[in-house]
């Protein structure tokens, strides 16, 4: 059963690695030393038609980065921003590997930048790789850029990852959480941090633009400015319940149904700290009941068209994964079907609710 996938981290690692002079590359990463959850091998494999590759930029990387995630701080602030590693040099350093990496293996996949072009890669027997961004401190407030993304291929992009930036504000968890593992998962919203002005500029010049708002890891007021805001659809391309799991990162009942009557789609998380609440972060899960379940809650609330798949491939850890990498995923279409959903329900979860979404924003 074909699968659609809103999120992963795949074409940051491959930078990673180039940084680190131990070089990935997207065709296979099978037996290398830090093998991915994402290749192509893998997508074959797993039956995919349509992968989203989001540029993931950290804004706690040094200046002198070079490549090693033990270098990366954690710690980030517009005030002390100049000590960190360019966020808009990192964005087009990725984008060059993401556009590398296509034209070597254009037999293989092809991008998407209008709907024409998936179907020209259906009928050619290609997978489908469409460009987005996870982070948008990459613009440094200069609306301007956001023209110059689109024309290089970006068709969504994130407001914010998890600091605050020039645009909005992100979700924080209750402080002492790492102390007290249960405090993750009894989240309590702030309503006063949501987008700035240049948030609301940036938002309007996307949707003019055509670049799809995307709301994960941003505030739950943030939200709210994104969805009084915007004409047509947004997303939460890699969100779950907060009903079940109640983490920063999770989606209100109200949100769930907020982006289905906006015609968007959120992406289920395969990260086992946003779906399996714990009181510890290392006995969280990713199993295709506990994902079934954050499937049907969403299904229940905001209806059949509003629910997708967004991993966080190559953002997440190997660790308590049912579905190791990409080439596992038919397990998850044979695990709803044997436990009450429907082929057409199970259809529209692992693709046919993305592909609806992008046949409309992407005409």
């Amino acid at each position: 059963m074909k699968i659609a996938d809103m999120h992963c981290d795949t074409i940051e690692q491959i930078w990673y690695s180039r940084l680190r002079g131990e070089p990935l590359c997207l065709s296979d990463t099978e037996g290398s030393s830090r093998e991915l959850h994402i290749d192509l091998k893998k997508l074959v494999k797993g039956d995919y038609t349509l992968q989203n590759f989001a540029m993931f930029v950290n804004l706690s990387c040094p200046k002198d980065f070079d490549g090693r995630k033990e270098s990366i701080t954690e710690k980030w602030s517009l005030e002390e921003k100049e000590h960190f590693l360019d966020p808009w040099y990192q964005l087009q350093e990725m984008i060059k590997v993401y556009h590398e990496e296509i034209a070597l293996n254009r037999d293989r996949i092809g991008e998407v930048r209008t709907w024409a072009d998936y179907e020209k890669n259906q009928a050619e027997g290609r997978l489908s790789a469409v460009l987005t961004v996870e982070e948008g401190a990459v613009l440094q407030g200069d609306i301007s850029r956001l023209p110059r993304l689109y024309d290089e291929g970006v068709r969504m992009m994130t407001l914010t990852w998890n600091y605050y930036n020039e645009l909005g504000c992100p979700n924080e968890p209750l402080e002492g959480y790492k102390e007290d593992y249960t405090k993750y998962f009894a989240f309590v919203p702030r309503n006063d941090n949501g987008l700035t002005p240049k948030g609301f500029e940036a938002l309007e010049c996307m949707e003019s633009l055509g670049i799809i708002p995307d709301v994960s890891h941003l505030s739950d007021a943030g939200f709210y400015d994104v969805a009084r805001t915007v004409k047509g659809p947004f997303v939460a391309s890699h969100s779950n319940a907060r009903a079940l799991a109640g983490c920063n990162r999770n989606l209100t009942d109200d949100m769930i149904r907020t982006i289905a009557e906006h015609g968007g789609v959120i992406g289920l998380n395969f990260c086992p700290a946003f779906l399996d609440p714990q009181d510890r972060e290392d006995k969280c899960r990713c199993t295709c009941e506990i994902l079934a379940r954050h499937a049907r809650h969403i299904m229940n609330v905001g209806g059949r068209e509003v629910i997708g798949l967004g991993t966080d491939f190559d953002g997440i850890g190997h660790e308590n994964l049912e579905m190791q990498d990409a080439s596992g995923m038919q397990m998850l279409p044979e695990y709803l079907l044997a436990h009450g959903f429907s082929l057409d329900e199970t259809e529209a979860i692992l693709s046919k609710n993305v592909l609806r979404l992008y046949k409309e924003a992407l005409s």
